[in-house]
């Protein structure tokens, strides 16, 4: 299960393909989102289609596998498609003082528990109001097919 990987693990799985709980193609690792007072990895940011375009959602990692080079999820690609999104207005830089950074604010964070029925793998901080979550950028792998 990927909620026992350690955060080099999972930097390596950017660019692979994830597959819904039937098989069916749902996009690739786009991101890892962190828990930032604790280092902690809980959710994947999935891209569904190709770069800038599709949306681009959030998954726990709790459940997912990874198995013969695919991550698969517990959940339908109809789910997964209707999970809360990461996209230009969680742009904020409102971690670290960073521009560039990707957060996960935290209605979207409890949106995102219900949406998928799991509870957290850490709790949140108490009297922390701001976003906890922050995108880990991850090197996207490509295969390059030999002729």
């Amino acid at each position: 299960m990927l909620e026992n990987y350690s955060m080099q693990e999972l930097q390596e799985l950017g660019g692979r393909e994830v597959v819904d709980a039937n098989g069916k193609s749902v996009g690739f690792v786009d991101l890892v989102f962190v828990d930032d007072p604790t280092g902690r990895p809980e959710w994947l940011g999935i891209w569904s289609g190709l770069p800038g375009k599709g949306p681009r959602v959030i998954v726990p990692l709790r459940g997912i596998e990874h198995v013969e080079g695919e991550i698969r999820v517990p959940w339908t690609k109809d789910a997964i498609m209707s999970a809360p999104s990461y996209d230009d207005e969680d742009d904020r830089g409102l971690l670290r003082d960073d521009p560039d950074g990707i957060a996960i604010s935290p209605e979207k964070e409890r949106t995102a528990y219900q949406h998928y029925g799991v509870e957290p793998l850490t709790e949140r901080p108490e009297g922390m109001s701001g976003p906890r979550f922050r995108a880990v950028l991850i090197e996207i792998r490509t295969i390059q097919h030999r002729r």
